[in-house]
């Protein structure tokens, strides 16, 4: 299993080379992270209900588009494996997206308290903020996503 080289793990996917249990591997870990994230996003959940519904709406939107762009990726209709294919990728480009996701959470954390930022305007635009940087990671995992399944698709990996 590849856990960070997207590429080698597209080039598997293009070749057809990748064993079954892989897959179902790559799915049950795929699984695993985003319920992850999932219930890391309750334990610290936005008290502003604007940037609830705003984030919400913007992710239903990028994950629609994003879905869309990866199947025509891989070919649309005519495409193989596209459920294998984007699950397996989805891995590796979520770990990534996460890993810096937790950078930037532990960088606004640090500035937060090294400035001691608590009680100033600060406050107002924390949950804008998070909730902007989510959207941002949406963006470039489905943007990596339709990449990598184009690359898969023509075998250019």
């Amino acid at each position: 299993m590849y856990f960070w080289n997207t590429k080698a793990l597209a080039h598997e996917l293009a070749e057809n080379t990748l064993e079954k249990k892989h897959y179902k591997n790559y799915y049950l870990v795929t699984a695993l992270l985003v319920s992850a994230v999932y219930y890391y996003g309750m334990f610290s959940p936005y008290y502003d209900t604007r940037v609830i519904g705003a984030e919400s709406l913007l992710t239903l939107i990028i994950m629609f588009a994003g879905i869309q762009s990866a199947y025509k990726a891989n070919g649309g209709d005519d495409g193989e494996h596209f459920i294998s294919r984007i699950t397996a990728l989805s891995f590796p480009i979520l770990v990534q997206t996460t890993v810096a996701g937790i950078i930037f959470g532990l960088i606004l954390l640090g500035l937060y308290f090294g400035l001691n930022l608590d009680g100033t305007a600060f406050d107002l635009w924390y949950e804008w903020l998070i909730s902007l940087f989510t959207l941002i990671l949406q963006i470039l995992f489905f943007t990596r996503l339709v990449s990598y399944m184009k690359r898969v698709a023509a075998h250019t990996i």
